[in-house]
């Protein structure tokens, strides 16, 4: 309905990862859940993806961002996206939460880390400790 109602042709939507997780769709189904947004919305729309994982269960309705592999959706399924052909010409925008330091006196960007680590596509599962010692 939004969008019907909106008069610009210049109008996109974004899907987020943890929002979709959290909202109780299961992105190991992600096939269906395209198929799901294509009906409702339409793949024209679709603008930008924001990846994050997800600290919650599945349909906890609590939106709380997880860094890259160290929550519910897991590396796995978000490298899934990142690699999903269908997506090669849309932003991926990386929206996942500072780390705090030991001391909780610091947070840290994990972004280059994560990055890498999405390159690579090998999970580190020592990511956030090597995030603390930068």
């Amino acid at each position: 309905k939004m969008i019907d109602g909106c008069v610009s042709d210049r109008i996109g939507v974004c899907l987020d990862t943890c929002h979709i997780h959290d909202g109780g769709y299961d992105l190991n189904d992600f096939d269906l859940i395209l198929k799901e947004f294509d009906e409702i919305i339409g793949l024209e729309y679709l603008k930008v993806i924001h990846v994050n994982d997800s600290k919650n269960p599945l349909a906890s309705h609590k939106d709380r961002h997880e860094n890259i592999g160290f929550g519910n959706l897991g590396f796995e399924t978000i490298m899934k996206i990142f690699n999903d052909s269908r997506f090669n010409n849309i932003p991926k925008i990386l929206e996942t939460p500072y780390v705090a330091s030991l001391n909780n006196k610091e947070n840290f960007p994990p972004y280059k880390y994560e990055i890498n680590m999405i390159k690579s596509g090998i999970f580190d599962e020592n990511l956030k400790e090597k995030i603390r010692e930068q």
